[in-house]
């Protein structure tokens, strides 16, 4: 299981990612979505009406780019920090947001 430090909005989108010491910052609008979980196969006993988490996953798929001096991809030449970034930098992840605890634990990279 890999972890990673996602910084989000005030209303918990993510803005900026940091994965194995490589950080990128979010590109395009990330999606969120939620899938149940099999809770009754992973915990023995739940407090009612306190354990929301425990039914669903919150799950999004973000693409990012890599934040200049970072060291996880090139910039195109003469591009701002801020603006371009060349397609090839282009990486769509898969994280998983534990509302328990906070955590976020990486699902997937795709190129």
């Amino acid at each position: 299981m890999v972890t990673a430090r996602v910084r989000t909005t005030t209303a918990g989108q993510p803005l900026r990612v940091e994965i194995d010491g490589a950080r990128y910052r979010v590109a395009a609008d990330p999606v969120q979505w939620f899938e149940r979980r099999a809770w009754w196969e992973e915990v023995t006993r739940a407090p009612k009406d306190r354990c929301p988490h425990l039914v669903d996953r919150e799950l999004w798929q973000v693409q990012v780019a890599p934040e200049a001096g970072s060291g996880s991809g090139r910039r195109r030449a003469g591009a701002a920090a801020s603006s371009q970034v060349a397609a090839e930098d282009l990486r769509t992840i898969s994280l998983e947001r534990d509302r328990n605890t906070g955590t976020w634990i990486l699902l997937g990279r795709y190129s």
